[in-house]
């Protein structure tokens, strides 16, 4: 009977131990979900800054884009334009001053370091529509980046829903 005895202790003692690794592995998989959540969440928000920042950046390129736009069209129409026309010339947003043209053929352009050359008003248009194929193609590479991460976003999504749902 001692023995028997022996036996069941034994056994109820290792059931008792092998409940106990049970638990710890409970718990274990239960910080290593909560470990999986905590990144992905982390992953979720990395996206939605870079969201939110390419948002902006193309906010602000679009803005440039009508800006350039707007300059194109002035350079056009000041082609048109008679010596001896009264126009207003802009000196910073929403200020102007009034003066009177004297060569509507040609234009000064920056070219950095605050130095002007005299250009054409053709070849000054032809400046601003070359800037505009580039700030387009940048527009157009920047809003591919934000499909892709909104795609990236809404998956992440997904699994934090999932991963939630299923109690992981």
């Amino acid at each position: 009977m001692t023995n028997a005895k022996n036996s069941a202790e034994k056994d109820n003692a290792a059931a008792a131990a092998a409940q106990k690794a049970n638990e710890k592995g409970r718990e274990a998989s239960a910080e290593d979900v909560q470990e999986a959540l905590k990144e992905k969440y982390a992953e979720f928000r990395l996206a939605a800054a870079q969201i939110k920042g390419l948002q902006e950046q193309l906010q602000s390129v679009d803005e440039k884009r009508q800006e350039l736009e707007e300059a194109a069209e002035s350079i056009s129409k000041l082609k048109e334009a008679q010596k001896g026309t009264k126009i207003l010339v802009p000196v910073t947003s929403g200020i102007f001053a009034r003066a009177t043209l004297d060569k509507s053929d040609e234009m000064l352009v920056n070219v950095g370091s605050n130095v002007c050359v005299s250009k054409t008003a053709e070849q000054a248009g032809d400046i601003l529509k070359a800037k505009l194929l580039e700030l387009t193609g940048y527009q157009e590479s920047m809003l591919e980046e934000l499909n892709r991460l909104t795609d990236q976003a809404n998956k992440l999504e997904k699994e934090l829903g999932q991963m939630l749902q299923n109690g992981e």
